[in-house]
């Protein structure tokens, strides 16, 4: 959330104005009110419901982080991926033809589910929820990945991945832990959004057998105990090259480009698997959770497959991927992945 027009630590923040204001009480109220009451609510109430709040969000492309930094950068950088994802479609199997503006529309759509989720989650209701896993052993088959050496687990910022940590969790009896950010902690964010975070992690770890959600920020040591406990530790895999920290070149979207590299290093340290999984919402309460065979992260073509496996996903259906936004912000590099 880099914003080099913000104000120095400490000094006062300039009056909004009138506009603004009154956006940020109702964000306020969104975050701290409505999304609460929705994971109580009927279940086709609240689905019903978190549909209109993300087609309203898609209509004035409001994101929590636009709101912060008081502009629709998430829409403008969304509908640049958009452009980009019709050009590369075709290559992994996707539409020939796409309509950008819908993908950029239902990219806020998925991400106000996946809000809506988190409050599900807060009112422990997963058990109420149908999830369908391919294959039907994908359970198993990630106990069995994580039993001897741990497992690193990659999934992309796609439809439903929030509940698919849970879900995964649940059925295979494992210890599954995530790897999150302090961004949410910013303080240009409205204070009711970093408490729906902090709710919507400390939520999903009642689901997930004594695993923890653990911020990136606080360095590298706790994954790596994850690990060394042959636990299942689950990383976002579309994240661009932080400062300073590890990266890779993977081929994603149609081109090599360069990634932040933390699970790659994580992984091979510990002498870890690495697999990849998407978790999709089917309608009302039911889910379809894909896994990918987990392979041996000093294997160089284990990388390469799980992001076609994860790339062809997105492809297929493009405004699913909420972070579509992150697309520009992962260069193309030339001469393929090092």
């Amino acid at each position: 959330m880099a914003d080099s027009s913000a104000a120095p630590p400490g000094a006062p923040e300039p009056a909004l104005p009138r506009r603004w204001r009154l956006v940020r009480w109702l964000h306020r109220w969104d975050y701290a009110r409505l999304l609460p009451w929705l994971g109580r609510a009927p279940l086709p109430v609240a689905y019903a419901l978190a549909a209109l709040r993300g087609w309203m969000n898609g209509l004035m492309g409001r994101d929590w982080r636009s709101v912060a930094l008081r502009t629709r950068h998430i829409q403008r950088l969304s509908a640049q991926a958009a452009g980009e994802i019709a050009e590369v479609s075709p290559r992994l199997g996707g539409a020939a033809k796409g309509d950008s503006a819908a993908w950029v529309a239902q990219r806020f759509h998925a991400e106000a589910r996946d809000e809506f989720e988190a409050w599900l989650m807060h009112e422990r209701r997963w058990g109420e929820l149908d999830c369908r896993f391919s294959p039907s052993d994908a359970p198993a088959r990630l106990a069995a990945a994580a039993g001897e050496r741990g497992l690193v687990l990659l999934t992309p910022h796609f439809d439903s991945f929030y509940l698919g940590i849970a879900f995964a969790a649940q059925a295979s009896g494992c210890t599954v832990n995530a790897m999150a950010s302090a961004v949410p902690n910013d303080p240009r964010v409205e204070p009711a959004v970093s408490a729906h975070f902090q709710a919507k992690y400390r939520a999903l770890e009642q689901a997930l057998h004594g695993g923890a959600v653990v911020n990136m920020e606080d360095g590298l040591r706790p994954f790596y105990r994850m690990l060394e406990r042959r636990e299942t530790l689950v990383v976002l895999a579309d994240a661009p090259v932080l400062e300073g920290g590890a990266e890779m070149v993977v081929d994603f979207m149609g081109g090599s480009r360069r990634m932040a590299g933390g699970a790659l290093r994580l992984a091979q340290h510990a002498n870890a698997p690495m697999a990849a999984f998407v978790c999709r919402h089917l309608g009302g309460r039911r889910y379809e959770w894909h896994w990918c065979e987990a392979g041996d992260s000093h294997d160089p073509a284990t990388l390469p497959r799980l992001y076609d496996f994860m790339g062809r996903a997105i492809a297929a259906e493009p405004g699913r991927w909420w972070a579509m936004d992150m697309l520009p912000n992962l260069p193309r590099v030339e001469g393929g992945p090092a």
